[in-house]
């Protein structure tokens, strides 16, 4: 009866007692700081305050009910090209945002029946998130990212938002791409002038074909199959030709797999 009796007051000491530091001022949201991870370009228009406004943050609210995800939501939704690393309680009462600027990797083409030339192009980060939509045509000249285009997968600009992220059915041998482009050191510039365009036929045997500015093109066969393996054996054949052979500028470098075992053929070498 004791026991229960002191099980009983310990609830309610408990209770109260989380009521009061929850309703404390000494533990409500007083400051928001943002922490910048990478530099920027397209962002540096920006202002911290204007960004951190953009999160929408409710100072006053308790720390220990803040949402994150609401929040992280509402930056990368109002700020596109934002990427939020973490967000993280700094006791008693702030917050430290960590951030990133999102990379461009993809101008998918899409038709937009309203644009002059019948077409709109999607920027796309390694995420897939949408950067951007403009109705200019996208020219490779190693300041945009490759135009990708989706063959039998009908899309209009009517299916793409800026700020939101795609649900692609070819999303995973997209982000496997941009994946070994980056480990393999071809990243933001490097990659720009690495590749010019990105043809992807989509059906049961998808096909990836992939054209770069020295005038090689990487053919990937089954490509939804071991689609980084695919593209990590691409990438090592173009160094060899590119570094040993630089007269050969022309042909397809096709990535396959055979025997349970990735292999690749090239142009002849002479």
């Amino acid at each position: 009866m004791k026991n229960a009796r002191l099980i009983i007051i310990l609830s309610v000491f408990v209770i109260i007692t989380t009521i009061i530091v929850l309703c404390s001022t000494v533990f409500t949201l007083s400051t928001v700081d943002l922490a910048w991870l990478s530099t920027t370009k397209v962002l540096s228009g920006k202002t911290n305050s204007e960004i951190i406004d953009s999160g929408k943050f409710k100072t006053g609210e308790s720390i220990f009910l803040i949402n994150k995800e609401e929040y992280i939501n509402n930056l990368e939704t109002s700020n596109p090209y934002l990427k939020v690393i973490n967000l993280e309680i700094k006791f008693p009462n702030k917050l430290k945002v960590s951030v990133a600027e999102r990379e461009e990797l993809y101008a998918l083409k899409v038709v937009n029946e309203n644009s002059s030339s019948g077409y709109s192009y999607v920027f796309l980060d390694y995420d897939l998130k949408v950067l951007k939509i403009t109705d200019s045509q996208v020219v490779p000249n190693q300041q945009n990212p490759a135009v990708l285009t989706l063959n039998n997968l009908n899309y209009t600009i009517n299916d793409f938002s800026a700020g939101e992220f795609t649900n692609l059915p070819v999303a995973n041998m997209l982000t496997s791409i941009g994946y070994m482009l980056s480990s393999a050191g071809y990243t933001n510039t490097l990659y720009k002038a690495l590749i010019r365009s990105i043809d992807l036929k989509f059906d049961i045997n998808t096909t990836i074909n992939i054209q770069t500015t020295y005038g090689l093109n990487l053919k990937l066969l089954k490509a939804q199959e071991n689609t980084a393996q695919k593209m990590l054996k691409a990438l090592s054949v173009y160094e060899y030709y590119h570094n040993t052979h630089p007269e050969i500028n022309s042909g397809d470098i096709t990535v396959f797999e055979q025997n349970g075992n990735i292999v690749a053929t090239g142009p002849n070498v002479n």
